[in-house]
């Protein structure tokens, strides 16, 4: 009788470590699951603003966090600048380059390891495609 009594206590014991564990291990991180998204943005882009008469010349500094672009412009013509309004999401990119000249909107995709799109400076409008340095 003694030893059923160990026994029904042991298996008991058992059940009631093994129940308690799993709600612990369902919390635990597994790194398989939440892989972060690959940053493909951050960095420095070299781009070309087609015009229709010439193309210019500028190299964006972006940097990604969560889904905000924010960063920098450098360019002979338009100057140097801050980028506002910066997203990124489901592989598309949006940003305005704050120029001296007018704001400069940018609206793209990421194919092939380039950017490419549109842009928008009010009197303006064009094409726009990017190669990361």
């Amino acid at each position: 009788m003694r030893l059923r009594t160990s026994v029904i206590l042991v298996v008991t014991a058992l059940l009631a470590i093994a129940s308690s564990a799993s709600p612990v291990m369902l919390w635990q991180h597994n790194p398989k699951q939440h892989k972060p998204k690959a940053d493909v943005i951050s960095g420095e882009w070299d781009v070309a603003l087609t015009t229709p008469d010439k193309t210019l010349q500028l190299t964006l500094k972006l940097k990604l966090e969560g889904d905000k672009v924010t960063g920098t412009s450098e360019s002979s013509h338009l100057g140097n600048a801050a980028i506002s309004n910066g997203s990124w999401a489901n592989n598309k990119l949006k940003i305005t380059v704050e120029t001296s000249h007018a704001p400069l909107a940018l609206t793209g995709t990421l194919q092939n390891g380039k950017l490419a799109g549109e842009w928008d400076a009010t009197q303006m409008q064009g094409k726009w495609e990017a190669k990361k340095k």
